[in-house]
C-alpha cells in the first residue's frame, strides 16, 4: 500500500469512528454534531476534533459539556492516533467499550459525570495504555473491582475513580504508580485494608478515600509520601492510633480523618507539622488530653475533635 492509499484509508477509518459514535447519540439539544459533522467537511473542522497537522489523523476528541444522551460504540478504539479523549458531562449510558483502552497513544482519558455502567477490564493496562497519564471516570456508574492491573499504567500522573460502586480491595499494585500526584478513590464500596505499599506515592499531593468502607489501621508508611498535602480519610472504620509518621509530612495542609474508629491519644509531635491549616479528627475515639504543644501550630486555621474521648 502506497503512502497515499494509506493516508486515505487512515481518514476514513477515523471518519467512520467518528460518525458511528454520532449515529448513537439520541439527543443532541444544541445540534453541534448533528449540523457540524457531516462529510461534507473534513474532520479536522469538526467541532471538538483535532488533528495532527501533519498526517490529519485525530488527536483529540473532546465532547466534553454538550449535554449529549447515547452510547459510545465499540468503533471509538479506531481512532488508533489518539492522544485525549474527553466526554465529561453528558449524558453517555451503558458499558464502556474495551476498545478505548486498546488505543496505544492515548494520554488522557476523561469520562467524568455520566451514566456509564460497566467493569474496568480486568487487563486493562498489560497490554496497551504505557502512555496514559490522566484517567478519570468519576461519577459514573462504574462497577466491580478495581483492576490491579492498573499499577502497570506506570506513567499515571492523575487517577480518578471517585463517586462510583467499585467493590472488593484497593490494589497493592497502585504502589507501582511512584508518578502519580493525584488519586482520587473516595465514595465507593471497598474494604479491606489501605495497602502498605501505597507509600511508594512520594510524588504524590492529593489522596482521598473517604467515605469507601476501608478498616485496618493507617499505615506507618503514609510518613514516606512526603509531598502530600492533603489527606482525606473520613467515614470509613479505620482504627488504631494515629501513626506518628504522619508528622513527617512537612507539606501537609488538610489532614482530615473524621468518623472513624480512631483510639490513642493526639500526638505531641502534631506540632512539627508546620504547614498544616486544617485538621479534623471528630467522631472517633481518641483519648488523653489536648497536647499543649498544638498552640505552637501558628498555620493552623480550624481543628475539629469533637465526639472523642478526650479529657
Amino acid at each position: 500500500m502506497d503512502c497515499t492509499l494509506a493516508f486515505a484509508t487512515n481518514t476514513n477509518i477515523d471518519r467512520s469512528s467518528l460518525l458511528a459514535l454520532k449515529s448513537h447519540i439520541t439527543f443532541d439539544p444544541l445540534n453541534l454534531l448533528r449540523k457540524n459533522w457531516t462529510t461534507e467537511t473534513s474532520v479536522c473542522n469538526w467541532i471538538g476534533i483535532t488533528c495532527d497537522p501533519i498526517n490529519n489523523r485525530v488527536t483529540e476528541l473532546n465532547i466534553s459539556n454538550m449535554q449529549l444522551v447515547g452510547t459510545i460504540p465499540p468503533e471509538i478504539g479506531n481512532l488508533s492516533s489518539l492522544v485525549l479523549l474527553d466526554m465529561n458531562e453528558n449524558s453517555f449510558h451503558g458499558p464502556i467499550p474495551a476498545s478505548i483502552f486498546n488505543i496505544s497513544s492515548i494520554q488522557v482519558i476523561t469520562l467524568r459525570s455520566n451514566a456509564l455502567s460497566s467493569e474496568l477490564p480486568i487487563d486493562m493496562c498489560k497490554h496497551s495504555l504505557h502512555n496514559l497519564k490522566l484517567l478519570r471516570i468519576s461519577s459514573t456508574k462504574l462497577y466491580g473491582e478495581i483492576p490491579s492491573s492498573l499499577g502497570l499504567c506506570s506513567n499515571l500522573e492523575l487517577l480518578s475513580l471517585y463517586n462510583n460502586s467499585h467493590h472488593g480491595v484497593v490494589p497493592k499494585d497502585i504502589g507501582n504508580l511512584t508518578l502519580l500526584t493525584r488519586l482520587f478513590l473516595g465514595f465507593n464500596s471497598l474494604t479491606g485494608n489501605i495497602p502498605k505499599e501505597i507509600g511508594y506515592l512520594n510524588n504524590l499531593e492529593m489522596l482521598n478515600m473517604a467515605s469507601t468502607g476501608l478498616d485496618g489501621s493507617i499505615p506507618k508508611e503514609i510518613g514516606n509520601m512526603t509531598s502530600l498535602q492533603y489527606i482525606y480519610l473520613d467515614n470509613n472504620a479505620l482504627s488504631g492510633a494515629i501513626p506518628q509518621e504522619i508528622v513527617q509530612l512537612d507539606n501537609l495542609l488538610v489532614l482530615s480523618i473524621d468518623s472513624n474508629k480512631l483510639t490513642g491519644t493526639l500526638p505531641s509531635t502534631f506540632s512539627n507539622m508546620s504547614s498544616v491549616n486544617y485538621i479534623s479528627l471528630s467522631h472517633n475515639m481518641l483519648n488523653g488530653t489536648l497536647p499543649k504543644e498544638i498552640g505552637n501550630m501558628k498555620a493552623l486555621q480550624e481543628l475539629y475533635l469533637i465526639n472523642n474521648s478526650l479529657t
